[in-house]
């Protein structure tokens, strides 16, 4: 190697060196900065002084903007203070520059549920008759299993706006939930008047005609149904029911068979299958269904080895 070659590795080496040494010094610098301004700024919050928490955390951020925990200090220091809608800001940059960050999801939704219910309440004082009050009470009724005061809402929502097609689903579906499958069907028929038809209109139509063994109305809706949502393995799975159902065994094949594609577990797909296989006179399809749904009913039985043991120890005290 010639000496000039020599003299330009070693600069380069040098350089490179220089280099490191600048960025791991930077680095350390950086990282002392941050720990020290969060471990002033918490401090500040822990005796209460959230005025200098605040001004610390404002500080800070406008140097490292990038600095998650620093977020998420000033947004606990903005909830003290009851500034939600400030927290959510300070939280939603923490998530910006770190969407896992758990603390910041944490606080993120208490500040959420907060919000939410103040602008409950807000919908409330305002418009206490409006279709959208009643709705958010007939849900808050359904989220505590009070199905009566629930359905008392909905057709109250309904009353003051006719025209409510999602309030007109939603009650559709707690009258389905509750067996009373006209009444279902009306509700149903009202929502897809009103607006464009939905999976969820479709579905429940063909869903409540199944239950009413009227299987040339379900097989109509359910088609549609899946034509709106090709991917769901509950809608193939109803579909294909409703056609074995019929008597529509060669048309029921497919659906079933798109179903258990979709969704491998679906064991009542299998015993269809099997059946259907079974009545066209196709014994090795039937056979193969079927063992199918055996192999999933043995996996679900817990080995020896895995069940839980009981204790054959004897028994002390008293019996």
């Amino acid at each position: 190697m010639n000496r000039a070659l020599h003299r330009l590795l070693t600069c380069i080496g040098a350089g490179l060196l220089l280099a490191c040494t600048v960025v791991f010094l930077n680095t350390r610098s950086l990282v002392f900065a941050q720990s020290s301004a969060l471990g002033e700024a918490t401090r500040a919050f822990y005796r209460g002084d959230y005025a200098q928490a605040t001004q610390l955390a404002d500080r800070h951020l406008r140097v490292y903007p990038n600095d998650v925990p620093m977020h998420v200090l000033l947004a606990r220091t903005q909830l003290a203070q009851g500034n939600f809608p400030q927290a959510f800001e300070s939280l939603r940059k923490a998530l910006a520059a770190d969407p896992k960050n758990i603390d910041a999801l944490y606080y993120l939704s208490l500040v959420a549920r907060e919000l939410s219910h103040r602008e409950y309440q807000r919908l409330l004082a305002q418009a206490p008759d409006s279709a959208r009050a009643h709705q958010l009470l007939a849900e808050a009724a359904l989220a505590t299993e009070n199905k009566s005061e629930a359905e008392k809402e909905f057709e109250s929502a309904l009353k003051a706006n006719p025209r409510f097609a999602e309030v007109a689903t939603e009650l559709a579906e707690l009258k389905r939930s509750q067996s009373k499958f006209d009444e279902a069907i009306t509700f149903y028929a009202q929502a897809a008047r009103i607006d464009p038809l939905t999976y969820d209109n479709a579905y429940g139509l063909g869903a409540c005609y199944t239950y009413k063994q009227d299987y040339p109305q379900a097989i109509e809706w359910l088609r549609k149904a899946v034509a709106l949502a090709p991917d769901s393995a509950a809608a193939r799975f109803a579909l294909g029911n409703a056609l074995f159902q019929n008597g529509q065994l060669d048309e029921a094949i497919p659906s079933l068979k798109a179903a258990v594609r979709q969704e491998p577990r679906l064991k009542q797909a299998y015993f269809l299958l099997g059946r259907a296989y079974s009545k066209l006179g196709r014994p090795e399809e039937a056979n193969a269904a079927l063992r199918k749904l055996d192999e999933m009913n043995r996996a679900e039985v817990p080995s020896p080895e895995t069940a839980p043991q009981q204790n054959n120890a004897p028994k002390t005290g008293r019996p």
